[in-house]
């Protein structure tokens, strides 16, 4: 691919992590001012050892090698893998252009290492001399990691320098996460040994280190100064906002623009390197700052948005995999794609497969010919199916860096099942977000399953047809026993948790997007009166009556269940928001109860109370706030009910 916009590549593992992205968006600015498109390489594995994993994702790295790049930098941390890096700089040498290696030192690239050293002694030394902390705790990282080391050397350095002898019980690790610094913390404290400060080689662990001493009735910093280190977003969000060191990116990314340009203009550029060094944050959780909530409201309401596509996307994505799993075409995967990634449009995603595959699924060992599967700008789905030679990279490139788009950055990312690459994925972010990073990497990984299961069916297929007839089996058992699991065992409706697979299914159904949800929360009137006077049987037949009414009264493509004793709920989809009302709904819902069989015979009047909720599901719906909205109106129905009854019995 020959492109006319000068491009940097990046290079390493799981780029959507709170530190890579970092280090990326900071270079985006700068890429901004500079005219540079950026294009980022993400693998998944960040094993150092030779597995089968690493030896799909080698072919990722080899997309480089079809791209214009001018320089490329590779995140060695997130990368590890010596073999990998090796690969990376050899493409840059062939292309002559600078490799940079952020973290870590290759023959042939320029370092640009990190100095945990002197950022971390300049926190412990803050807490030390500035806050005169003198009992301080250190919760360092792995034991014999060379960061988490260099880390602990700054800590016993500032303690003798200011006079206060290391005590080995005051260090402990907490391995860079949550659980062994959990179980760290609770030691200090178990310990007896008072401690004024806990030291923390992350932000992760700073947080973990927050989140019990809270438990234990400490206050954070009134009774114990805790910091991080990192500078993460996490630790912006904690309360206490954590005092931290953050890494000097930006004059980092300013020495590798001067190289690169040095390195075009054909001056001489030696491989040598530079430091990064970390800045003092100081905050709320040494006492810095006062502790103050502000905002909070964004800050939680981004969280809950970032929840609910989670599970939104997840409920989408595994309604795709239950539409193909007997499927034995690959074409089948491309036709469903769209249905169910239609929500989740970004302003730029384009995807391809081998075209191997397309042929009784075989899989190339390299890439090749490419096909592709998905092609979507601004919510437009371009036309799939084309074949492009390899050397292209990516059909249509030059117009979306050219377009006035936000676009400029493009993360790519493999479909890979351990040894087996099927092809690759990239997608624009005018804005770099960590959920909409992670829901691209997810994306990938259920493509990844559906064409496994794809090619597992075409095997079985082939190799023999009684397999397949056994495999419809299984699923038909499968079936029926999620029938029982989602199923009301009294009425046949759904139960609560059919309910909510079912309406998250039709949610993420592309054919609603631009219709309006009914949703009627139903109530059996009186149905203790009834069991309490005239028998449980007498109450089970209400129960089934006025599920039987609600079936019919809703229509065969409702979705009806019941929560629950007399608590029942069903929702179906309708082009406007007049179409139906709570009345309309009622008064069939009555007819219907009064014409089962049996119900005049009885000595009780089996009837119901009702509420209605609609919405708009192109809005974004929100299943909860729907039924308590529902129940509202229907409590407000029962009421009236009940004022009625109380008066027929008065008269």
């Amino acid at each position: 691919m020959d492109s006319k916009k000068k491009i940097i590549g990046v290079c390493g593992a799981r780029l959507f992590n709170q530190i890579p992205m970092q280090f990326i968006n900071t270079l985006k600015k700068q890429s901004e001012k500079e005219g540079y498109f950026i294009i980022a390489f993400s693998s998944n594995s960040d094993d150092e050892e030779e597995t089968d994993g690493y030896v799909g994702e080698s072919q990722l790295y080899e997309l480089a090698k079809y791209v214009n790049l001018s320089a490329i930098v590779v995140l060695s941390e997130t990368l590890k893998n010596t073999k990998i890096i090796n690969q990376i700089i050899e493409i840059g040498r062939n292309r002559n252009i600078p490799v940079f290696t952020l973290d870590g030192d290759a023959e042939g690239a320029i370092s640009l290492n990190c100095d945990y050293y002197d950022g971390f002694e300049d926190m412990v030394r803050h807490v030390v001399e500035y806050h005169g902390c003198r009992k301080v705790n250190m919760l360092a990282g792995f034991k014999g990691n060379k960061y988490s080391d260099a880390r602990i050397d700054a800590y016993k350095r500032v303690l003798k320098e200011n006079g206060i002898p290391f005590e080995p019980e005051r260090l402990a690790y907490g391995d860079f996460w949550e659980r062994p610094a959990q179980k760290a913390v609770k030691g200090f404290i178990k310990s007896g040994k008072e401690f004024d400060a806990i030291v923390c080689a992350n932000d992760s662990m700073a947080i973990v280190a927050c989140s019990i001493l809270n438990e234990y009735g400490y206050e954070v910093p009134e009774d114990v100064i805790v910091t991080g280190f990192d500078g993460t977003i996490g630790a912006g969000y904690h309360f206490p906002v954590i005092s931290t060191c953050e890494p000097d990116y930006e004059n980092a990314i300013k020495f590798i623009m001067d190289k690169i340009g040095s390195w075009e203009t054909g001056k001489a550029c030696d491989n040598n390197g530079c430091t990064v060094s970390f800045k003092v944050k100081k905050s709320q959780s040494c006492g810095c700052m006062p502790k103050t909530m502000y905002e909070i409201n964004t800050i939680i309401s981004s969280l809950s948005n970032s929840v609910g596509d989670c599970s939104w996307h997840s409920i989408a994505m595994s309604g795709m995999i239950t539409a193909l799993l007997d499927k034995e075409n690959i074409t089948d995967i491309v036709d469903c794609i769209p249905e169910f990634t239609h929500l989740w449009s970004s302003v730029f995603r384009f995807a391809c497969f081998k075209s191997s595959l397309f042929t009784n699924c075989a899989v190339e060992e390299t890439y090749n010919e490419m096909t592709t599967i998905l092609d979507v700008s601004n919510g437009t789905y371009n036309e799939t199916g084309r074949k492009f030679r390899i050397e292209e990279f990516m059909p249509g490139i030059d117009k979306v860096m050219a377009e006035d788009n936000g676009i400029d950055v493009l993360f790519v990312r493999q479909f890979n099942s351990g040894r087996n690459v099927y092809g690759y994925i990239a997608e624009g972010y005018p804005v770099l977000e960590e959920r909409a990073m992670q829901r691209c990497n997810e994306f990938a990984m259920f493509i990844t399953h559906a064409v496994d299961n794809v090619i597992h069916n075409h095997k079985l297929a082939s190799m023999n047809k009684d397999l397949k007839e056994l495999n419809n089996n299984l699923e038909e058992a499968y079936n029926k026993i999620a029938g029982l699991y989602l199923n009301d065992y009294m009425t046949g409706l759904y139960n609560r948790r059919g309910f909510y697979e079912k309406i998250g299914l039709l949610a993420a159904s592309h054919k609603c997007k631009d219709k309006y949800l009914y949703l009627f929360s139903i109530d059996i009137d009186r149905l203790k009166y009834i069991n309490d006077n005239f028998g449980h049987a007498e109450g089970d037949f209400a129960i089934t009556t006025v599920a039987s009414a609600i079936s019919e009264t809703s229509g065969e493509d409702a979705i009806c269940a019941r929560f629950g004793g007399d608590e029942f709920v069903c929702a179906f989809t309708a082009g406007s928001s007049g179409e139906y009302s709570a009345a309309e709904f009622y008064n069939k819902l009555l007819d219907n109860i009064n014409n089962t069989k049996g119900v005049k015979d009885k000595e009780y009047p089996v009837g119901a109370s009702i509420g209605m909720c609609c919405c708009h599901m192109e809005d974004g719906i929100d299943i909860e706030n729907m039924i308590l909205s529902a129940d509202k109106n229907m409590y407000k129905d029962k009421s009236a009910h009940r004022q009625e009854y109380q008066k027929d019995m008065i008269n």
